[in-house]
C-alpha cells in the first residue's frame, strides 16, 4: 500500500496503485504512516501524485499524520497534489492547514513497501 522511499534525510511517502485516499485506504494507511512521523527530527513528504480524490477520512489520516508530527519535533509535508485534490483542498479550507511543498520528483529508489 505505502512506498517509501529515502533521500538523504527526507523519506518520501507514495500510495501504490491506488488514486484515492478515502475510508477504504486511510485505516490501512494510517498507522504506518504515523509511525513515519512519530520519529523526533524526521522529515516525512506525503507525495500525492496520482491521487484523484481525498473524502473526509482521508483529510483526517492527514491531519493526524500532521499533528503527531508537530508534537513529536518531525516535519510533516504533502508534494505533488493534482487538479482534482488541489481543487478538494481548496473547497474544505484544508490548503492553509498542511505544509504544501512545491512538486517534487520521486526517484524510485523504494526502500521499503508495507503492505497491510
Amino acid at each position: 500500500m505505502l512506498k517509501i522511499a529515502k533521500e538523504e534525510n527526507k523519506f518520501i511517502v507514495s500510495l501504490f496503485q491506488v488514486n484515492k485516499l478515502n475510508t477504504l485506504f486511510s485505516e490501512l494507511i494510517s498507522e504506518q504512516l504515523n509511525n513515519l512521523v512519530s520519529v523526533s527530527g524526521r522529515t516525512v513528504i506525503f507525495n500525492l501524485e496520482g491521487i484523484r480524490f481525498i473524502d473526509t477520512k482521508g483529510f483526517q489520516t492527514l491531519q493526524k499524520a500532521k499533528e503527531i508530527a508537530q508534537a513529536k519535533g518531525s516535519v510533516f509535508q504533502l508534494c505533488n497534489i493534482g487538479d482534482e485534490v488541489h481543487e478538494l483542498f481548496e473547497l474544505t479550507d484544508s490548503k492553509e492547514k498542511f505544509d504544501i511543498i512545491p512538486p517534487l520528483e520521486v526517484r524510485e529508489k523504494i526502500i521499503m513497501e508495507l503492505d497491510d
